[in-house]
């Protein structure tokens, strides 16, 4: 399975992910609601459908003349997937060198700290 997903596709996967099945006509409305600066057409709406029933990361259901689209990929499954590869990509894998690049570009607040303290302590108890 290709899971490389474009950034409008990944548009279309979040879609499915929150809320499937749904048919092409949904996923366009709710686009266009969403996206409220420069609306989609219906036919770039179902060109991206078709590449990721392509690329198998989408299947569908027929309900008489409807599609129902749903997703063939857990969203964690692909996010942890990409989080790896971003990290062995930029990082050579070492999740504290981005820590460290993180933390001396972005300022965070007492509240992220502690969340992220908390994180490592789990770590540390499940040793």
């Amino acid at each position: 399975m290709n899971q490389t997903i474009s950034q409008a596709e990944l548009v279309i996967m979040k879609m499915l992910w929150e809320n499937s099945p749904l048919s092409a006509e949904n996923i366009y409305h709710q686009i266009n609601e969403l996206i409220k600066e420069r609306k989609w057409r219906k036919a770039t709406v179902k060109t991206l459908i078709n590449r990721l029933l392509k690329k198998g990361l989408i299947s569908y259901e027929q309900q008489g003349r409807t599609y129902l689209y749903q997703p063939n990929i857990v969203k964690e499954t692909y996010l942890a997937d990409q989080n790896k590869s971003f990290l062995n990509d930029m990082y050579d894998g070492k999740l504290t060198d981005l820590m460290a690049a993180f933390t001396t570009q972005e300022k965070l607040s007492s509240s992220e700290i502690n969340e992220i303290k908390k994180l490592i302590e789990g770590l540390e108890q499940k040793k």
